[in-house]
């Protein structure tokens, strides 16, 4: 096909509308879906906060240990008690950065 004429300048540039408007649309799903995470330094400490999810998360923590508490099994008898007598659960928060 020959692009020849008006008419042919006009599907030429209506094919490379549609395609740039397609690749913008879904560009903005995709970073919609997966959206790119930017980590900066959560007041005076050692964590940091991805404003994207608004999580905090520990960089110098290894990725590869659970970060669930209750992967492990507490005795709620055996645990430290707060000033309202409530257990203190051992916690893994903040998780590691980039899970």
């Amino acid at each position: 096909m020959q692009f020849m004429g008006s008419k042919g300048i006009a599907v030429f540039v209506l094919i490379v509308l549609c395609a740039v408007g397609v690749g913008f649309g879904t560009g903005l799903l995709v970073g919609r879906q997966y959206p790119a995470h930017r980590f900066e330094k959560f007041g005076d400490s050692k964590y940091l906060l991805d404003p994207t999810t608004g999580k905090v998360c520990d960089p110098f923590k290894d990725p590869s240990i659970s970060s669930n508490p209750f992967d492990h099994a507490f005795d709620a008898a055996t645990l430290p008690k707060d000033a309202n007598g409530l257990p203190i659960i051992p916690s893994a928060y903040p998780p590691p950065c980039g899970k």
